[in-house]
């Protein structure tokens, strides 16, 4: 993928807006400049027709006609024009006056352009009245006069080519002025950015920990980022270091159960023994072989309800699972004395697939039966109403104070010495919590010596299946 600049994508928009600003202003202006100049202009050839109409007199001749004093004139040189009376006889004209000038006025009374051997003019015909022999208060003779009046635009085309040049000048002593503090304000405004970039490229995978720049936080745009960025990082940190662990403490629970195995054999080898020895011995490396392989079991469990939270659309019926588990215990409940109950409706829909919840009351199930002394009971109870309740509840020896902050730590166990004789690897509560998490549930232990232990798991409740049909079909 092509890389690209933001700070020059941004200059280079700026830029882009700002010239499409100055050439409308500068159009407008040229605009505004070219009819104020027309305006002026048409002023200027109105006043010297009149003081062309002025300059008419009587001729004083036998006739009776009027006359214009051709060298009493003082207009322009280049000027093109002519007077004529009501008769159509010309009283004077300029030296550059043609029939082919005459033929561009036509009829039109009001100023407009027109062009002469490839040169602009703007030119109007003027019809005036000169009164003559008004004397003694005598209004005196009227005398009708034609005036057509023409004058080369050039000047003002150099006015505005020359206005123009200036624009074009200005607006581009302007652009560069612009440019060059847009880009230092741009370097300035994207420090933040930059920083943060360089503080995010530092992390490694030995140090995943993200620490956000102080200008990443105090600017409003990238604070969120800056601190979405950290809250991630240390989710990662924890992940890694959380990863870590379980992996030292499964190579330590496999190192063990391997040694153990090792040992057995070693001691079956080290001298010859009889055929009721052997089958003893390799009874005993086969219960850690199962052990082993339990704990294998157990690690894959929990990995597998860690990385794939519980889909919205899978359910089972957790009193009927409660139940099911409740009778895969008994022949273990019965070996130990211990009573097992189950109070549950006759059918509560839980978020869970079948087999995550068959796991999730075996483990809390065998976990209170194995710590429940003889003549004990265990009652799970079950309850549905804003939410799922579970409660598992036991009359064993309880849990000390202190270890109950650490009751779902994987491989950790409150009771070393029961570890082998149980066949614990300290995952059960870790699965369980594993499961209940997946589906957006809670999970919580409350316990006194003596007394007993009671888990509590709350799961989101889920609709009827006649209310879920209901809702598809709605749908």
């Amino acid at each position: 993928m092509k890389r690209y600049s933001l700070r020059r994508r941004l200059i280079a928009a700026v830029l882009l807006l700002e010239c499409a600003l100055v050439a409308g202003l500068s159009g407008a202006s040229l605009l505004y400049l070219w009819r104020e100049h027309m305006r002026s202009f048409d002023v200027m050839v109105r006043g010297r027709a009149d003081s062309l109409l002025g300059q008419v007199h009587d001729a004083e001749d036998a006739g009776d006609n009027v006359a214009i004093d051709a060298e009493a004139l003082d207009l322009r040189g280049r000027d093109l024009w002519m007077a004529r009376d009501e008769g159509g006889r010309v009283l004077a004209q300029s030296a550059g006056w043609s029939s082919d000038v005459l033929s561009n006025f036509g009829a039109k009374p009001a100023a407009h352009d027109f062009r002469v051997q490839g040169k602009m003019f703007r030119g109007l015909m003027l019809h005036g009245i000169r009164q003559i022999d008004a004397e003694g208060g005598s209004p005196g003779i009227a005398r009708p006069v034609t005036i057509f009046y023409a004058a080369p635009l050039a000047p003002v085309d150099e006015a505005i080519w020359r206005a123009a040049r200036f624009l074009a000048v200005a607006s581009s002593l302007l652009l560069l002025l612009t440019a060059g503090g847009l880009a230092l304000l741009l370097r300035r405004g994207l420090a933040p950015l930059e920083e943060l970039s360089v503080a995010a490229a530092e992390m490694t995978p030995s140090h995943p920990r993200f620490h956000a720049p102080k200008s990443a936080h105090s600017t409003v745009e990238l604070a969120v980022l800056a601190g979405a960025l950290e809250s991630a990082t240390r989710r990662l940190e924890e992940a890694f270091v959380q990863q870590q662990v379980f992996v030292n403490d499964a190579a330590h629970e496999l190192k063990t159960a391997v040694t153990i195995i090792k040992s057995s054999l070693q001691l079956l080898a080290s001298r010859p023994r009889s055929t009721q020895e052997y089958a003893k011995g390799l009874e005993t490396c086969m219960a850690d072989c199962a052990r082993m392989e339990d704990l294998v079991q157990r690690m894959l469990q929990l990995a597998r309800f860690e990385q794939e939270p519980a889909s919205g659309c899978v359910h089972c019926d957790l009193a009927e699972v409660a139940r099911d588990v409740a009778a895969q215990m008994e022949r273990l409940a019965e070996i130990r004395e211990v009573a097992v109950a189950v109070q549950a409706p006759d059918s509560v829909r839980a978020p869970l697939e079948e087999g995550a919840c068959a796991s999730l009351l075996a483990n809390l199930l065998l976990n209170a039966v194995q710590h429940t002394p003889e003549g004990g009971s265990v009652t799970v109870a079950i309850q549905a109403a804003a939410d799922i309740t579970i409660e598992v509840r036991d009359t064993g020896r309880g849990i000390a104070p202190e270890d109950l902050p650490h009751l779902f730590e994987r491989f950790w166990r409150g009771d070393h010495s029961r570890a082998r004789s149980t066949g614990g690897a300290g995952l059960g509560l870790s699965i369980c919590k594993a499961i209940v998490d997946s589906c957006g549930g809670a999970i919580d232990v409350s316990s006194r010596l003596g007394e007993g232990t009671c888990v509590t798991v709350r799961l989101p409740l889920m609709a009827s299946p006649t209310a879920v049909r209901e809702l598809s079909a709605v749908g």
